[in-house]
């Protein structure tokens, strides 16, 4: 998982991380894209080589061929393309998270020991994508699109909205603060495997870990998870879906889908309140409608 943590972060969400005091915004579109790489001086992005920077109307920008490194870490990460849009530049050039963004990295490999135990000397690259909205107003974060794919790994996407989000001064100091206020709406997550699960085992059996072991015990206690789920108040249809997929994992027939979708939003802060066997803790499970495709 770090590799995908380094990944993530290095070809995507460095790009619009916010820097450490403001900056005035160039009124030039192509000058503001290059100021996110030099006039924002915690930008990671300052020590990267990038082939090209390209502005795409008033809200966008265009990067091809990106090498990120950084001093004393001999991992590389190269990016072939990097596009953004919908960018509030005068929020990011102020230390702020822009509030709405469309973002997309192709063609990313990483080059580092760590790379190639996992992923192997000839891993292919991956995409990642983002596609988010955030409304001061009504606080309400709407996640159209965040997607991890590669065709010799598969994809994982998720999408989801919330109520009770915002970026103030208090969730910027304390994330966990918006636990607090915020309610889900609706989530999606989306799973299909074309190669990430093999190479996860073989990375495991690598370490001196046995992988295939914990995986048939963990088929063996499925079936009592599953009654947990079911004693929790997930649908039946939804915990065979699941049943279906532990036993046929690691090889799973197709991909999968989970996702919850209640009919009013559910406060998150509702879940810390309550425990697992009590009736409040089971009509809240319910009231979230789970769903499970496989």
């Amino acid at each position: 998982m770090n590799v995908f943590r380094a990944s993530t972060a290095a070809a995507l969400v460095a790009l619009f991380a916010a820097p450490a005091f403001a900056v005035d915004v160039p009124s030039d579109p192509l000058e503001r894209c290059k100021g996110l790489v030099t006039a924002l001086p915690d930008s990671p992005l300052k020590d990267a080589q990038i082939g090209n920077i390209e502005a795409v109307g008033d809200t966008g920008c265009k990067f091809t061929d990106l090498k990120i490194t950084k001093p004393g870490d001999p991992t590389t990460v190269s990016i072939e393309e990097v596009t953004l849009d919908k960018m509030d530049f005068a929020s990011v050039y102020e230390g702020k998270p822009s509030n709405a963004l469309v973002a997309e990295a192709k063609g990313i490999t990483i080059d580092s020991p760590e790379a190639k135990a996992f992923l192997g000397d000839d891993a292919k690259s991956f995409d990642v994508s983002v596609d988010y909205v955030l409304d001061p107003a009504t606080k309400m974060f709407t996640l159209t699109d965040f997607t991890v794919s590669g065709d010799a790994l598969g994809e994982v996407a998720l999408t989801g909205a919330f109520d009770g989000i915002s970026t103030d001064a208090t969730t910027a100091s304390d994330p966990s603060a918006m636990l607090a206020t915020a309610a889900l709406r609706s989530i999606k997550l989306h799973f299909e495997n074309k190669g990430i699960i093999d190479k996860v085992i073989a990375f495991a059996t690598a370490q001196g870990e046995d992988p295939k072991t914990a995986i048939e015990q963990g088929k063996s206690q499925a079936t009592m998870g599953m009654a947990m789920l079911s004693a929790f108040g997930v649908p039946e249809p939804a915990v065979k879906s699941l049943m279906a997929f532990a036993q046929d994992f690691p090889a799973p027939k197709g991909p999968i889908t989970i996702s919850a979708d209640p009919a009013a939003p559910v406060a998150l802060a509702q879940f810390a309140a309550a425990k697992p066997g009590e009736p409040k803790f089971t009509e809240l499970v319910k009231s979230l409608n789970v769903a499970v495709a496989y």
